[in-house]
């Protein structure tokens, strides 16, 4: 029996340990993801992307910079046509940049990010997936998800935007805006917070909840519930 077991043991592949890859790249405000990879975001340090997962998809991953763009994709054949006997061993790319404006993320990926300050600040979530933005300190804060996927945001932001468009979610009740906008097309969820003013427009079944006591205007096209401060209109 013990035999057998050590004959199965060397038939089977072997788990393959990840590999770790840097990436040189120049300054950068703004990022695009293209892929399920996932991403961990600093701003106030110097540029810098490294990369740990599977060796094969290591050298695959192209990381590059086009003007103040830094863009993370898999190149060759993409995830469509990974060998079947290829690990499964995920890409973890860690990015550095003294700033931080601009985030678009496609393709199933998990984003967290650490720090985004400007005078305007804009966030995509296309597709699946999640992202996380801590620390956003902006006079205008633009949000998207489009798509299944979820979004989650903290900081300040004295002017807000936020849209969802699918089934996606949209967490900002640590979010301090003081003046807010919301569009909702679909069955996803909203919840956030404002201040002194909360502009809400609702095509879809899916909720909108906005705490906090702002002066509310709802625009709502469906059925969906909403609920605005102290009114639930």
């Amino acid at each position: 029996m013990n035999r057998l077991l050590a004959l199965l043991a060397l038939l089977l592949p072997a788990p393959a340990l990840a590999a770790e890859r840097g990436f040189t790249v120049t300054s950068f405000d703004r990022v695009r993801i293209d892929g399920p990879f996932e991403v961990r975001l600093a701003s106030g340090r110097s540029p810098a992307a490294r990369a740990t997962g599977d060796a094969e998809m290591l050298d695959r991953l192209s990381v590059t910079v086009d003007g103040t763009t830094l863009t993370v994709r898999l190149g060759g054949q993409g995830w469509g046509e990974r060998p079947r006997a290829a690990t499964t061993q995920p890409i973890v790319l860690t990015l550095g940049t003294p700033t931080l404006r601009a985030v678009q993320a496609n393709g199933g990926g998990r984003v967290a990010i650490a720090g985004m300050k400007g005078q305007r600040v804009d966030l995509t979530l296309s597709g699946t997936g999640a992202l996380a933005a801590d620390g956003i300190a902006a006079d205008q804060l633009d949000a998207s998800v489009i798509g299944s996927g979820s979004l989650r945001l903290a900081g300040r932001a004295a002017r807000t935007r936020l849209l969802s468009n699918g089934s996606g979610t949209i967490e900002a009740g640590t979010l301090a805006a003081n003046d807010l906008v919301v569009r909702l097309d679909g069955t996803g969820a909203v919840s956030a917070a404002a201040r002194y003013t909360a502009a809400i427009t609702s095509t879809g079944l899916g909720s909108v909840a906005v705490a906090g006591n702002p002066a509310c205007t709802v625009n709502r096209e469906a059925a969906g519930p909403i609920a605005c401060g102290s009114k639930q209109p």
